[in-house]
């Protein structure tokens, strides 16, 4: 098969061939992060889910899937209602819990019953409570869908993920093109002064110049990410290893996957996973690029605005 744009492809063919190629093919395509609940008497049931979204608005219907294997499938087939709770920008905790096997999800976590009894999640961004309307096998998943009989949606950061990781949202560059026609007209726009998404918009200024040297290395940034936290805690399980990088668990076990395979890693029995000295070898080869990469960028600003700006930074990352 040729492509117009051959020169930037890295994943190609039959998804039964490689799925773990087309599970990162699907990743390039951005979501929000769910957590799905239900009550049957009793029994709670929660589970983390990218997989919703809209399908009407007259009537109100939304869609789901849950695998087939999933815990929690008893509870959400024979429950006549569940609750899509949309998360916030800082609830990746809640996701990661809710997207392992735990015997008390709801466990510390502040909720409410609604309605019809299925939990809803204290701090997110919207929760949409609905009635079971149809549901459909669809290969190795159950497809849930819902009829909405109440919405809430709260002033918060919603959270995103995309390429294995979770993100936030921050505004397009070609969103620009407003804020500098109002400042060229000499009028404030409203988000210039927030700090939030001049953060963001540098990062992914920066992420996106750094990448040349990642692949330098031979590692994605899902890869280099799990091979630094392997690094400063040795012996990590896979589920541990998502929480400190901040990546999806089935990117997590795609990524250490590939490390294992290149011997940057190695798995220590039960479970545990250890970084190799071939690993620490690589790595040290990421730190030396990001080291000079970063004292090249920072070059033109005066050291006493860093030194303030990493003061500030560092106050901004701690509780209270």
């Amino acid at each position: 098969m040729q492509h117009v744009d051959a020169a930037h492809l890295t994943d190609e063919g039959d998804p039964s061939d490689n799925q773990r190629a087309f599970r990162r093919a699907l990743g390039q395509f951005a979501t929000g992060v769910t957590i799905m609940t239900a009550c049957v008497g009793d029994r709670l049931a929660g589970v983390t889910a990218n997989s919703f979204t809209s399908v009407s608005l007259d009537p109100p219907l939304v869609l789901w899937s849950l695998e087939s294997k999933a815990q929690s499938l008893p509870v959400f087939r024979e429950a006549s209602h569940f609750a899509v709770n949309v998360l916030a920008a800082d609830q990746v905790g809640l996701s990661t819990r809710f997207a392992r096997s735990l015997p008390d999800k709801f466990s510390s976590v502040d909720w409410v019953a609604g309605r019809s009894g299925a939990p809803l999640i204290a701090g997110v961004a919207a929760q949409f409570e609905c009635a079971r309307a149809a549901e459909h096998e669809g290969g190795d998943h159950l497809i849930l869908i819902g009829k909405v009989e109440r919405f809430a949606r709260f002033e918060r950061e919603v959270l995103l993920f995309a390429h294995g990781r979770y993100g936030l949202a921050v505004d397009h560059p070609v969103a620009d093109v407003g804020r500098r026609t109002l400042v060229e007209t000499g009028d404030p726009h409203p988000l210039d002064d927030f700090l939030l998404p001049q953060l963001f918009r540098a990062y992914e200024h920066l992420s996106a110049a750094f990448e040349q040297h990642r692949e330098a290395e031979g590692l994605t940034i899902n890869q280099s990410r799990i091979l630094a936290c392997l690094a400063a805690n040795p012996g990590s399980s896979i589920e541990a290893l998502s929480r400190l990088s901040y990546v999806g668990l089935a990117t997590t076990e795609d990524a250490v996957s590939v490390l294992l395979a290149a011997g940057f890693a190695a798995m220590r029995p039960p479970a545990a996973i250890a970084i190799t000295s071939l690993g620490r070898s690589r790595l040290a080869g990421i730190v030396a690029r990001a080291r000079s990469f970063e004292a090249e960028r920072l070059a033109r600003i005066p050291a006493a605005d860093l030194a303030a700006l990493r003061r500030a930074l560092a106050a901004l990352g701690k509780d209270g």
